[in-house]
């Protein structure tokens, strides 16, 4: 028997009671039912909080026919691989259980459980976290070292200057796998590579970010 079509599923959708139990808000987090389907992915349920720029999205993909969890922090949006579920009741009890979880990781005003890789790494006390502005011209500090981010493919992101209006960003990443610390941009929204703070420990990086920062981030920022 072969998996039902994404419009099937949709249409199943108002006879789900885990719906229909889902509470209005949590922790500042508003829900928003049925953004209907965008090609192969049917949004079933968000939780927003829009001054925060952060969202959680149930879905339904078609590619791979799994209910989702989807984060968004900030400009990062990315699928939570730990509760791919293919049964629509039993990713309804996940989520039951793990809802808050998840939307804890998605708010930026609370504190967020590391591993021992990140700790030995010394990015949750890493002094130079006060040195970092909290505006370079249109870019914000949305990310620091003391709250990152347990980002994807052994990555933890660190810092984020993000000029949301324009869609522009310059994030720096942490990857326990490599042991190295390295940066990616944003340019109107569309992601590019930057090698100029790529090294291997935190000392370099503050030579790095003392020298480049600001410079990189005018770049970035210019029409």
């Amino acid at each position: 028997m072969g998996q039902p079509k994404i419009t099937e599923i949709e249409a199943q959708l108002g006879e789900w009671e885990f719906l229909k139990e889902l509470p209005q808000e949590i922790d500042g987090f508003k829900l928003t039912m049925g953004q209907g389907i965008d090609g192969q992915i049917l949004t079933i349920a968000s939780y927003s909080n829009e001054a925060m720029h952060s969202k959680l999205d149930l879905i339904y993909t078609s590619e791979t026919f799994d209910y989702v969890p989807v984060k968004t922090i900030g400009m990062h949006t990315f699928r939570d691989i730990r509760y791919f579920c293919r049964d629509r009741d039993k990713f309804a009890k996940m989520m039951n259980e793990k809802l808050p979880e998840l939307l804890a990781d998605v708010n930026r005003e609370k504190k967020h459980q590391m591993g021992t890789l990140i700790e030995e790494a010394g990015l949750l006390n890493w002094a130079y976290t006060g040195k970092l502005p909290q505006k370079i011209g249109a870019f914000e500090l949305y990310i620091t070292p003391d709250n990152p981010i347990d980002y994807i493919n052994g990555s933890t992101l660190f810092i984020d200057y993000s000029d949301f209006e324009h869609g522009n960003q310059l994030v720096f990443f942490y990857n326990s796998f490599r042991d190295e610390f390295f940066a990616e941009t944003k340019k109107r929204f569309m992601t590019g590579i930057t090698h100029e703070f790529d090294c291997r420990n935190l000392k370099d990086l503050e030579n790095l970010l003392d020298n480049n920062l600001e410079q990189a981030l005018q770049k970035l920022g210019k029409a």
